[in-house]
């Protein structure tokens, strides 16, 4: 159920529930009191069905014909416009929202939730300042306004301003009185990353560390250590990704390029190779472990060993690209050679395939490279690696 969905079911309780105690309190006054009319026709009990049901643009009509009924009908104009910005029609999102704006007879939450609406439909039209400026204006109505924290969390995040995105999560974990160190280690990651880049390696530091007090799991700072450490101690760093490979081994494949590297500047390359055997006993399935440890036999000239490691890795996901690549390449050191074999090869390599697929498990975007936050749905860690498996295991 979307966001939109779940909204048009607790409107249409809270709406219900109000009405009902503003009509029973009339009576005990003696008044006759009627329930808005809205709710009494079809087009509204049959527009929130759609919406609660998924179907969006069956939604918008009946609901749109509510509102041109009723003018008065609030929930239904919120409802409406959230709708509009989920189809993509920003700009009548924006316009709906403005409108209920305009009104001088919404309660303080009505306008506080219009505001938030508002600064959502700004954030998706890409006016990121007049986005700002509503969710803020939000939280000078209401400083827990859940709704407005989480905007203004994104919006941050989009922005890449880690430090003040991370400062909204601690507030709304507060609020929501929730688990949120992951998504917390994850921000002072970015916050690491980027320190990082900028040369600045002791604040990258600190906040990578930072990151793994809140949350081991949070792999890219493991990795992010570990780069920091590999120049004055490579030891450290291998000590720092297999630390990271024991917290998450779904993840070890992230770590095989810099674990080969400073195995090798320690002057212990079979060590890359003990690991990958061992990753691979543990899981038999694992195409990546086999895929790393053939590439890095080939390096060494053991062709034949790398043929038959990549062939099972062949077997076990068929449809990675990366592993017909480094199969081509050792049928090549293995002799096989040909002017059309070579062209074929060339061409392959340029090309864009469905090389490293990945899928978010939230939304199902998918992604060439892992990605610690989707881009589409704004969740952090949810990308796993999509395998179809081998053919065998179709039929």
């Amino acid at each position: 159920m979307t966001d939109t969905a779940l909204l048009a079911v607790l409107l249409a309780g809270i709406a219900g529930l109000t009405a009902g105690r503003a009509w029973a309190a009339a009576l005990r006054r003696g008044e006759r009191r009627d329930r808005p009319g809205y709710r009494d026709s079809t087009h509204y009990v049959q527009g929130l069905h759609y919406a609660t049901t998924g179907q969006t643009d069956l939604a918008i009509s009946e609901l749109t014909k509510v509102a041109r009924d009723d003018p008065d009908a609030v929930e239904v104009l919120q409802v409406l416009g959230n709708l509009l910005r989920e189809k993509g029609q920003v700009e009548r999102a924006i316009q709906t929202h403005q409108g209920l704006l305009a009104r001088p007879d919404l309660t303080r939450a009505e306008r506080a939730y219009a505001l938030a609406s508002l600064g959502t439909d700004f954030r998706k039209a890409g006016f990121l300042d007049r986005a700002d400026q509503a969710f803020n204006e939000v939280l000078d109505l209401d400083p827990k306004n859940i709704h407005a924290l989480v905007g203004l969390q994104k919006l941050h995040e989009e922005q890449r301003d880690w430090r003040d995105a991370y400062e909204i999560q601690t507030r709304l974990s507060r609020l929501r009185k929730s688990d949120a160190t992951l998504v917390l280690g994850y921000l002072q990651a970015e916050m690491g990353r980027e320190a990082a880049a900028a040369g600045r390696d002791d604040a990258a530091e600190k906040a990578f560390k930072t990151a793994l007090s809140l949350d081991r799991r949070v792999f890219p700072a493991h990795r992010g250590l570990a780069d920091l450490a590999f120049p004055r101690d490579p030891r450290k760093a291998a000590a720092l990704l297999e630390e990271a490979i024991q917290i998450a081994p779904e993840r070890a494949y992230l770590a095989f390029d810099p674990l080969a590297r400073a195995y090798a500047a320690c002057g212990e390359p079979s060590r890359f190779v003990a690991l990958c055997e061992s990753i691979i006993r543990q899981d038999p399935r694992d195409w990546r472990a086999r895929l790393a440890l053939g590439r890095h036999l080939r390096s060494e000239g053991r062709h034949q060993e790398a043929y038959g490691l990549l062939l099972r890795a062949v077997e076990q996901n068929p449809q990675a690209l990366l592993v017909h690549l480094e199969m081509w390449r050792t049928l090549r050191a293995l002799g096989l050679q040909s002017e059309a074999l070579d062209r074929y090869f060339a061409t392959a390599e340029e090309s864009v395939f469905y090389r490293d697929p990945h899928v978010c498990t939230s939304c199902r975007y998918r992604a060439d490279d892992m990605l610690w936050r989707c881009p589409h749905c704004h969740e952090w860690s949810t990308f796993v690696e999509e395998r179809l498996g081998p053919p065998s295991a179709a039929r």
